[in-house]
């Protein structure tokens, strides 16, 4: 049989070349990834992970092969990360190397512990292909939380090769999903050699996975185009590159150029990405005026609201302090509503452990830069006129269910810089990101991206209107209307850490007794 000569070879002797394998095998299954969305390879990255797990003694060796296995697979998911280096080559070139390599290193640690965790607490068999499941999607959540938290390509993020199949998120979460498509993809590796109550476990498996997909078609069956009958939006998405976003000589034609796109009287508000104006509005009179004029030329001439990214300088902190924040501005210059951001960039606006480097000498990497200061916990963003708004600003739409505060808004704002990332993978995977917090929360999303992808989504996750990366121009679309509250908006991703856990206890009570 032809799986069985496949496990025979994956799990064939030789510690370097299980090592590779496992390195190669993590590789494939970031093309199931943005924007490539080929789903089925994770059959086989995942079926060939859960053999050469399954004979596996101990669990020093479910470490090692989960390590090799996430280091390839995060090096293919997250290559992107050298566009950041590359936008000042002369100076940053030289460091692609250590977050090329060194980010994916430390994340495998992850991937390694849920596969040592998978190996300890199980026999090799079914049980512990779900025990993989389960270890894995704990430590997806761990990865999403230790360290402030990186949750970013989820095994989840996977389904997003179509809108059907995104919708289980609804219900289960991304983090749900994740342990569905962990155990369904590492299932036709019981196929191989594991009897007849391998084979039903597989296909319960796989089945599980075939009935949520068809659960999400059905759930969009019967809906046609989302219907809208909230304030027409305008996105401007002006695709200034990095390198020409902070040159001096580039920021008044920058700005213009963002103030000429925002000119439509039909549109009732107007969103501008992160850090789209440069300057701090409230110490310049001129800038803070052309803004206000857009505005008040919104909606027919009465007068609308423009929303943008701006660095903000906050003179009542002690000391003073910069945040990164998004703004609401009217048609007579004054501020509706702020917020700022609550979840900051490690190393990329604010430096960790900064006392602790000063400490050991490094007062020159310590000191070379201010810090953003993070604001006050997540709040809707109120505008008069427009419907209770939650605001996630660049790196806050990757972590589920932060995008919604206590109480509940109408709509999902996503302001993002995604000029960093360069035109590779990363920008079609930061909107995958912010999709699934649309489908999970049953909002309608806008998301405003300086160079792309900017978009119009409704509270299924499908794209209304968007811009491509890359491009420049504006998208102009009816605000759809938001769902009711979703199960997952009710318990979050506690049903699925339930269900992992317990998955595990019944590995290790099965293990010990049986």
């Amino acid at each position: 049989m032809i799986l069985s000569r496949l496990r025979a070879l994956v799990q064939a002797p030789g510690r370097w070349r299980r090592r590779g394998l496992a390195f190669l095998l993590g590789a494939i299954g970031a093309l199931a990834l943005a924007p490539f969305n080929l789903f089925p390879v994770l059959f086989v990255s995942f079926t060939g992970l859960f053999w050469l797990l399954d004979d596996a003694r101990r669990a020093r060796e479910g470490f090692g092969t989960g390590w090799w296995f996430g280091w390839g697979h995060f090096i293919c998911g997250l290559f992107w990360i050298a566009s950041a280096f590359l936008v000042e080559p002369d100076k940053f070139a030289w460091m692609i190397p250590f977050p090329v390599l060194g980010l994916p290193a430390l994340l495998a640690l992850f991937t390694g512990a849920a596969c040592a965790l998978a190996v300890a607490v199980s026999r090799p068999g079914p049980m512990r292909l779900a025990a993989l499941a389960a270890a894995w999607t704990l430590a997806e959540f761990a990865r999403g939380h230790v360290l402030t938290g990186f949750p970013w390509n989820l095994a989840g993020h996977a389904m997003a090769f179509s809108d059907a199949t995104m919708q289980p998120a609804a219900w289960i979460g991304v983090t749900g999903l994740s342990l569905v498509v962990i155990a369904a993809t590492a299932a036709p590796g019981l196929f191989a050699g594991y009897g007849r109550p391998g084979r039903r476990a597989g296909g319960l498996a796989l089945v599980l996975l075939a009935v949520l997909s068809l659960a999400g078609w059905m759930r969009l069956s019967p809906v046609g185009a989302a219907p809208g009958d909230g304030p027409v939006v305008r996105v401007v998405q002006p695709n200034i590159a990095q390198r020409d976003k902070w040159d001096r000589d580039r920021l008044v034609e920058n700005f213009e150029l963002q103030l000429a796109m925002s000119r439509d009287p039909e549109a009732d508000v107007v969103i501008w990405s992160e850090t789209a104006v440069v300057w701090s509005i409230e110490d310049t009179q001129p800038v803070r005026d052309a803004l206000a004029a857009v505005a008040a030329g919104l909606s027919g001439g009465r007068g609308g609201v423009l929303v943008t990214g701006v660095p903000r300088f906050v003179r009542d902190d002690d000391p003073p302090t910069w945040r990164n924040s998004a703004r609401a501005i009217g048609p007579d210059g004054s501020f509706l509503a702020t917020y700022d951001k609550v979840h900051l960039v490690p190393f990329g606006e604010y430096l960790p452990l900064r006392p602790l480097l000063q400490q050991i000498g490094l007062e020159r990497l310590a000191q070379g830069r201010g810090d953003f200061q993070r604001g006050p916990d997540v709040q809707v963003f109120d505008v008069p006129g427009l419907p209770p708004a939650g605001v996630m600003i660049c790196y806050e739409a990757i972590f589920p269910g932060r995008a919604v505060p206590g109480r509940r808004p109408a709509w999902l704002i996503n302001l993002t810089n995604d000029g960093w990332f360069g035109e590779l993978t990363g920008p079609y995977q930061h909107f995958v990101s912010a999709r699934f917090r649309s489908v999970e929360q049953g909002l309608p999303l806008v998301r405003a991206a300086g160079t792309g992808v900017s978009a119009i989504v409704d509270p299924f996750g499908r794209i209304v209107a968007s811009q491509a990366l890359g491009t420049r121009g504006a998208i102009t679309a009816v605000l759809p209307k938001p769902l009711q509250p979703t199960i997952y908006n009710t318990v979050g991703d506690i049903a699925a850490m339930m269900i992992a856990i317990f998955v595990l206890l019944a590995a290790a009570i099965r293990r010990l007794f049986w």
